[in-house]
């Protein structure tokens, strides 16, 4: 009888239930837009290490909406004047969505309070429920404009919302995380690289001593 048969008289036993925990689904998709595309490639480690760090540079940067059309001419102008510095696109533009609908606000919020910080503003903090609510306020502006007008009044909003702060405070984290990412992504591909050309090695050496006859 066959498995649908089985099942409907009872016979086998109730199919194992998936994990599809929220955090369950998150980390696979995290695992396939980031790491995965790290691997994709047969070039050098250091040209997918590069392009985390664009990606992760671009991606901590107040660019609202603009992050992967600005990392496309600048992808073009490296290719074009200095090949030697050529990175992965596909996996800068999976690390620029780090920044997303759901983590922009945090992540700006931080921006600004770095900002404050760099500034000396220590006499001007912001709670986050008010910051919030001006964030969403300035990005909900102009709904029927061309995307590149949107993009030009929204930035416009947010400078008149935030200030100076804003556009200085993502600096050290722009630097410091994209610096941090490229050489955390550098060691981890040469280990998994490593790690597979072993298992290779081993694989091959197996074949050759089971085709071998043995000695008697």
């Amino acid at each position: 009888m066959n498995c649908i048969g089985s099942s409907l008289f009872g016979d086998a036993a109730p199919p194992k239930k998936r994990n599809n925990s929220f955090m369950t689904r998150i980390t696979r998709k995290l695992r396939r837009r980031l790491i995965a595309p790290m691997f994709s490639s047969r070039k050098s480690p250091e040209f997918a290490a590069r392009g985390v760090l664009f990606g992760i540079f671009f991606a901590f940067t107040p660019l609202v909406g603009v992050q992967i059309a600005i990392l496309l001419g600048v992808w073009t102008l490296v290719r074009a004047f200095a090949p030697r510095f050529d990175f992965n696109l596909i996996v800068s533009i999976a690390w620029v969505w780090v920044t997303n609908v759901f983590t922009v606000p945090p992540i700006y919020f931080g921006f600004i309070v770095t900002g404050q910080m760099m500034l000396g503003r220590w006499d001007e903090p912001i709670g986050y429920a008010a910051y919030t609510s001006r964030l969403d306020a300035s990005l909900s502006l102009h709904p029927g404009a061309e995307w590149y007008e949107a993009m030009w009044l929204k930035m416009s909003s947010l400078v008149d919302a935030f200030g100076l702060p804003l556009f200085v405070g993502w600096m050290p984290w722009a630097v410091v995380l994209s610096i941090v990412g490229y050489y955390w992504s550098l060691k981890f591909i040469v280990r998994v690289r490593e790690a597979r050309a072993r298992r290779r090695t081993k694989r091959r050496t197996a074949r050759i001593e089971k085709r071998q006859p043995k000695n008697a």
